[in-house]
């Protein structure tokens, strides 16, 4: 075990890649599917960048893992706690800014989206933190195959994210409506 590591890649160092991939999946679409069920009355996802992309982010974590349990050498900068605290608050920023957009307008539709609420504030700050501190681990110290995987998972994920623009499908609750679904959105299933 590398002692040189710090905030997450001392986490990925120390647990197992199974339990990684256990926690991961746990916080990212384990999370989503519960407060959508309870909250809305059933799971639905309908961004396919966060349904399949966030899984081929998963994919690149689960190898940056492999490589940070190689008992690597990185640079200093890439292991200062300066770099990963920094690194963190800019995906917390990132997420209550996004947050923020959504917030208002649910405040016009009267009625709160937990399954957004968490993926703005804990999902999008945890893949930010994850990819801007784990691709430099792949880029310096990968072997080609899993810098070229990197590469494709990325670009599927970037490619996900504008056709889920391009076809409108980041605003969910429009687009159920335009396709006829309406859930209870703001109200708890079990107080029905």
């Amino acid at each position: 075990m590398n002692a040189n590591l710090v905030g997450g890649h001392w986490v990925l160092n120390m647990l197992p890649v199974w339990a990684t991939a256990l926690v991961l999946y746990a916080v990212t679409l384990g999370v989503i599917f519960i407060l959508r069920d309870k909250y809305e009355g059933l799971f639905y996802n309908t961004s396919y960048s966060a349904m399949l992309g966030d899984g081929a982010l998963l994919v690149v974590v689960l190898m940056a893992a492999g490589v940070l349990q190689r008992e690597i050498l990185l640079p200093s900068w890439l292991q200062s706690k300066w770099f990963h605290f920094g690194v963190a608050i800019l995906g917390i920023g990132l997420g209550i800014r996004w947050w923020g957009f959504d917030a208002f307008g649910v405040m016009l539709e009267n009625y709160i989206e937990w399954g957004d609420i968490y993926h703005h504030l804990v999902i999008v700050p945890l893949l930010c933190y994850l990819g801007v501190t784990l691709l430099p681990v792949i880029w310096l110290a990968g072997t080609r195959v899993e810098k070229w995987s990197t590469l494709f998972l990325v670009l599927l994920w970037v490619m996900l994210v504008v056709y889920d623009t391009r076809t409108k499908r980041f605003n969910q609750r429009h687009y159920l409506k335009k396709h006829e679904i309406y859930l209870n959105w703001g109200k708890p299933s079990w107080s029905r």
